[in-house]
Parts: structure tokens; sequence; C-alpha cells
């Protein structure tokens, strides 16, 4: 089935009561999570590929986004870049009765136009009911408390036990991608639901695979549609973020950057700083450090607040 510039096999059975769970690379995946957080929920949902971009060319520069060669059963293949499609559905353990369609979203870099036409179109002809991103930034955080999640809900009330999500309206300004778009035309063409969901992830880390920032949406989305949390990458997140405090031991400067943020965190959380702590002042390599990345690449996530580090 032709559906704007996607190709795709409809469902058979149709998708029930489904809802879009979009990522976005590389503009809002830091950290690979919205990579991951899709992958996990593509094992719990049964997800199979229905399409893709019939001509991804017209949208990605093969110089920029490397095809790359793949062994698979002896024999030799080329995996184009593209933006791809999975379809879910919701088994007896997961409370909603939602299927899901994952969307793993390549950021075009020509005719953003028409991609998004085209994503919108394949959105109503399969009758989604809610529109979701979900993606990490880099930010100002400790590895040590707690990773917030931001974003914003619109056309619907999130249960109150979300998480510890914060919802609420962006007031960034600034560059963005032409695909933050598809999440108000969603919601004033297509009259759907929406809601979007970054977690904040250490800019100090920049871990290809953040497991714990992955966790973190996993949990949002799994309070949410009632499936089990209990999945591999709360391990992996366990693990992952236990080695990083042993590791500063020699490193005086990132001791000291990461009690700043540890005092910053807790006093937005309404906890009590000893007053010494409140006095700190940054060395000025880390002012520099600090100041080097407000500036190297600004983005947004379209909902809630810049994207830091340059996705």
């Amino acid at each position: 089935m032709r559906v704007g510039h996607f190709e795709f096999e409809p469902p058979d059975p149709p998708l029930q009561s489904p809802h879009c769970i979009a990522m976005l690379r590389p503009w809002v995946n830091v950290g690979n999570v919205g990579q991951t957080v899709l992958g996990r929920l593509a094992r719990i949902y049964n997800g199979s590929e229905i399409g893709g971009l019939v001509r991804p060319g017209q949208f990605y520069d093969f110089t920029r986004y490397r095809p790359e060669i793949r062994f698979a059963d002896g024999k030799r293949t080329v995996r184009v870049p593209n933006t791809v499609a999975v379809a879910g559905r919701a088994t007896e353990k997961i409370t909603a009765r939602n299927d899901l369609l994952l969307l793993y979203m390549l950021e075009p870099h020509t005719n953003a136009e028409d991609f998004n036409d085209s994503v919108l179109e394949m959105l109503r002809s399969l009758n989604i009911e809610r529109y979701v991103l979900i993606g990490g930034m880099y930010d100002s955080v400790p590895h040590s408390r707690p990773l917030s999640i931001t974003g914003s809900a619109r056309g619907f009330t999130p249960p109150e036990e979300f998480g510890g999500v914060r919802l609420g309206r962006s007031n960034y300004q600034g560059p963005t991608s032409l695909t933050s778009q598809l999440t108000d035309r969603a919601r004033k063409e297509l009259d759907i639901e929406t809601l979007s969901l970054i977690v904040h992830l250490p800019l100090y880390l920049k871990l290809e695979d953040d497991y714990t920032g992955a966790y973190r949406v996993i949990q949002a989305l799994s309070a949410l549609y009632g499936f089990s949390p209990d999945v591999p990458e709360k391990k992996l997140a366990d693990q992952q973020y236990d080695q990083v405090t042993p590791a500063m031991s020699n490193n005086p400067q990132l001791q000291e950057l990461v009690k700043k943020f540890e005092d910053d965190y807790d006093r937005d959380a309404g906890l009590e700083v000893d007053e010494d702590d409140e006095s700190v002042e940054l060395s000025p390599e880390i002012e520099q450090f600090l100041d080097d990345v407000s500036r190297r690449g600004q983005g947004d996530s379209g909902t809630e607040g810049p994207t830091s580090g340059g996705v």
C-alpha cells in the first residue's frame, strides 16, 4: 500500500486503538535512548516491520547517513538508511489495549515538508489515536540522582502515577528540526492526542547507549500502558551508572562539576542543601566547559527545552 512517500503493508487484522510511538534520530536521540526504547517495545509487543520510505534518497544525503554493507546467511547486502515503521499488538499481559505503531524516524536532510506530510498521511490511514515522541537530551544533571523526564501532553490527561514526568509548555526559542511540526500538526489536523517524553542525561557522560535514560522512559511508558517494567535495561542501567562514581576518584574537576549539579538538583526538588555547598564556586576550567557546551549546537525536542551538546 502506497501512502505519500511510504510503502507499507497494512496489518491484518487492523491495529486496535493504535498509538504511534516515534523517535527522531539524530536530533533528540542522544544516548541512543529512542532506539533502545523502541527496540524493547518491539519485543514486548511482538513487533514486525511493515514498511518505510519508498525512495529514501529523496530525503537523505547518503554521504552523511552512510549505507552499510552487511552479511546475512552468507549473502552480502547493502543496508540503506531509512525511516521504518513497525507494528506491534498488545498482549493479554498489557493493561492498556492499544496496539502500537513504532516509528523509527531518520531526520530528513531535504524535502522535510513532504516527509512530514507523508508521516501524517500514514498516521491517518492507520487510524492512529495518539502520537508520542520520545527521546533524550543532554542537560546539567547529575548521574547520582533519578533522571528527570519533561514533555507535554495535549488532548488527554496522563495518570497521576506517571513515573515522575514533568509536563508543561515549553518556552524554548532557537534552532529545531522541521519534524517538530509533526506534534502540532497531528493535534490540529488529525485531532489526535499528543505526548512528548524527553529524558535529561548527564552532559559529562555522553554514553553511546545510555541505558539509565532509556529505562527511565520505559518506566514512564509502562505506567501509561500497563506493561511490566521488569526489562533487561534496568539491570544494564544499574551496572552502567554504578561504574561512574568510582571512575571520578582521580578527577577532582569532574567531582566539582557533579557536586554543583547535585546541589542544583536538590534545590530544585525542594531539599535542604548545606550553606557551604551553596557558596561553592566552579573553577574557571569548569565554567569554560559549561559555556562551551551551552554554545555548541543548541537544539530542541519540539516540546520541552533545548538539547544541549548538539545532537
